[in-house]
């Protein structure tokens, strides 16, 4: 069966974030699994609309993958996402993107998740176990 990563990123972040199964197969080894993504932007339309586009999205996810960058580890996109995936019980994988230094989502930092480099091994590693 294949898994199912829910990524959160921040949409500044897209292109980057998007590229991440090419940097795997690049950089470490290819993820068991495939990324998902939450590819409409919502939020013009209130919190109950982003909070449906989260859960359509995260539907029948395995995991979640936190791309952390600078500006986002506060967002409310990234906090719903956070509180939807603790609430579903997935496995939480966090890593910052090369050459930012934004923290773990507020929520994130008190329940059980793994943090990895961006390198691929690790990354892949985490999400394969």
């Amino acid at each position: 069966m294949t898994n199912r990563i829910f990524v959160s990123y921040n949409f500044n972040d897209r292109e980057i974030s998007h590229s991440i199964k090419n940097f795997m197969q690049s950089h470490g080894g290819p993820v068991r699994g495939s990324f998902i993504f939450v590819e409409n932007d919502v939020s013009a339309h209130g919190d109950t609309a982003i909070d449906k586009e989260i859960k359509d999205v995260m539907s029948g996810c395995d995991s979640a993958f936190f791309v952390v960058g600078d500006n986002n580890h506060n967002s409310p996109w990234i906090n719903r996402e956070a509180d939807l995936a603790v609430s579903k019980g997935l496995k939480i994988v966090v890593t910052n993107l090369p050459n930012t230094y934004g923290g773990v989502p507020n929520l994130l930092r008190q329940i059980p998740h793994t943090k990895v480099k961006w390198k691929g091994s690790d990354i892949a590693e985490e999400l394969n176990k």
